[in-house]
């Protein structure tokens, strides 16, 4: 698509809502969005619906811009209703002022490519639908195989993902895949579309601060509560070290049904050292790099599924930016940048004893941990930094 000289390329993300809060695929936004800053483009995320509990109110006017990204809401107000029928007024109103929108920048000139974010097959047809009628492409930000998700369940959403897997993907004009496995089926579903990897990124700068010193060393693990599989093996794992010497687990989690945590609670205090396990809730942006920064290891076990082998989560590129050890398994993305020993450690397979062992290399060989962590630090420099990929990606788009 071209545009005229006098104007910056103008990218805008569909399907997202919450901006600028919260976690990864926020986070992701945030980043392809600063890359694509920096190399002279124009971002704006449409948010099409409000996101945020009308009992918390927070300070985030209806349009405006941060870190140079600039926001709308089309749904007149940044707040979710708890009633049916004005939730569904809300999102009414939110589609047709989002293609009006869309209709008025395309008029100026101003509207350059589209990326999609979004796992929803009817708002992604929409999507699709307003490239087709305006005019412009629409890149998908190909994250996770959605059909693989486990936690994903219910017919309505086995239905939703099979169509966004099987038919909607493939009619993208091009993707943005995050690992091999989604590049390879991207390939085989639209040979003939452009794509382009973008792999985990992060702003190193987020966490290059200094240290703060705790009681006891702690190992971290950061991820959401519906993926209580993964938990409870960090769990298993965590009660087979020694007592001694001292190392507790900080359990950064996100989302679930209060439900959820009571159940979590309860099968924590069966743990032979229960007392060393810290649970942090919900706890906000600014506080994460505080807590990844004074870890002795940050965990992260990806299991042998296709689901794990098709995603690279967010948390592993912040991970081995704060310079500690990552802890993970052999498994989908990991295995194409990772080396045991060399810049993370990593257990062959996703079996509970192998990654207690080490989660024990490291408490016994702490001079080597660190080490590690600096070698994984370098390799998150060298390629999670977002600020190598804004030429490319824009590039990428412009020539759509």
């Amino acid at each position: 698509m071209s545009q005229k000289d006098t104007k910056p390329f103008h990218v805008i993300y569909l399907g997202e809502s919450g901006f600028p809060y919260g976690l990864a695929a926020i986070q992701k936004l945030i980043m392809i969005s600063k890359a694509l800053i920096s190399a002279g483009a124009e971002v704006t995320v449409i948010n099409r619906k409000g996101f945020f509990d009308p009992d918390k109110p927070v300070d985030i006017p209806l349009e405006g811009e941060v870190e140079g990204i600039k926001y709308i809401y089309t749904s007149g107000t940044v707040y979710k209703p708890k009633s049916f029928f004005p939730r569904n007024i809300q999102k009414l109103r939110g589609i047709i002022k989002e293609f009006l929108y869309l209709r008025k920048l395309k008029k100026e000139n101003n509207l350059g490519a589209a990326i999609i974010s979004c796992h929803h097959f009817g708002q992604t047809v929409l999507y699709r639908i307003y490239g087709w009628i305006l005019g412009f492409p629409i890149v998908l930000n190909y994250v996770e195989w959605a059909s693989a998700m486990q936690h994903r369940k219910g017919w309505k959403v086995q239905i939703n993902d099979y169509l966004f897997d099987n038919w909607l993907v493939k009619k993208m004009d091009g993707a943005f895949p995050i690992s091999e496995v989604l590049i390879d089926n991207f390939k085989k579903i639209a040979p003939s579309k452009p794509q382009f990897k973008i792999p985990i990124l992060c702003d190193y700068e987020e966490f290059n601060i200094p240290r703060v010193k705790r009681e006891h060393p702690y190992f971290l693990y950061c991820g959401a509560l519906v993926y209580r599989e993964v938990v409870d093996f960090i769990l298993e794992a965590f009660d087979q070290l020694p007592a001694e010497p001292r190392m507790d687990l900080y359990l950064i989690l996100g989302g679930g049904e209060e439900e959820d945590l009571i159940k979590l609670q309860t099968d924590i205090k069966q743990l032979k050292e229960k007392d060393r396990v810290k649970i942090f809730r919900n706890i906000p942006r600014e506080d994460i790099p505080v807590h990844f920064k004074g870890a002795s290891a940050l965990l992260i076990p990806l299991r042998n599924t296709i689901q794990d082998a098709a995603r690279f989560p967010h948390k592993i590129g912040e991970y081995v930016a704060t310079g500690n050890p990552m802890i993970a398994t052999n498994y989908g993305e990991v295995k194409h940048y990772f080396k045991d020993g060399e810049n993370a450690f990593i257990a062959e397979s996703y079996d509970v004893a192998a990654y207690a062992e080490k989660m024990k290399e490291v408490i016994e060989n702490p001079k080597v941990a660190i080490e590690v962590g600096l070698k994984g630090q370098e390799l998150c420099l060298q390629k999670f930094n977002y600020v190598h990929y804004g030429e490319p990606i824009k590039t990428f788009l412009e020539k759509m």
